[in-house]
């Protein structure tokens, strides 16, 4: 239904709201990554960009299903999953609830090494983690500073100590 109603919002938030209660549950996170879901989520939460529920939604699927906490893996995500989250930051600059959620989806994608490079190798991704701890440094400021520092960036300089002279 997902796919065949594209446009429907509604729609769109209501099976976003299923898949998240799916997504919780390891036999469940089996059968989604086996149907391609993580792909499908991507599609949704590109194609209704300005919809926070669906990004905020779609975002925590998307860590979910890339984590196995039974199996201790992560799985190998695309360029696609990984645009996806970074869009929804930057598509939602004031919005708390969508830059939590990208968060932990994109701390989640970094335990795996493959994911770190996907994740660098996004061009927006340095900029869209920025604006998230500089719009809500208290709530997702330490997880910004983790993630950057395992993607081997550099803090943010306007949040950066001030530098103190050595004498």
């Amino acid at each position: 239904a997902m796919l065949v109603h594209m446009d429907d919002v509604a729609l769109q938030v209501m099976a976003l709201g299923a898949l998240k209660v799916l997504s919780f549950d390891n036999i469940g996170k089996s059968t989604l990554r086996s149907r391609g879901t993580l792909s499908i989520v991507a599609d949704i939460m590109q194609k209704h960009l300005r919809n926070p529920t669906i990004q905020s939604e779609g975002c925590v699927i998307l860590g979910n299903l890339a984590v196995d906490n039974a199996n201790h893996f992560v799985a190998p995500v695309t360029e696609k999953e990984v645009d996806a989250v970074i869009r929804g930051i930057l598509a939602h600059p004031d919005s708390l609830e969508v830059h939590e959620a990208a968060c932990f989806t994109l701390m989640s994608l970094a335990s795996s090494a493959v994911n770190v490079e996907l994740i660098r190798m996004n061009g927006m991704t340095r900029v869209s983690l920025e604006l998230a701890c500089q719009k809500h440094p208290e709530d997702v400021g330490n997880n910004i500073f983790t993630l950057l520092r395992r993607l081997k960036f550099d803090a943010p300089a306007p949040l950066l100590p001030p530098m103190t002279e050595q004498r």
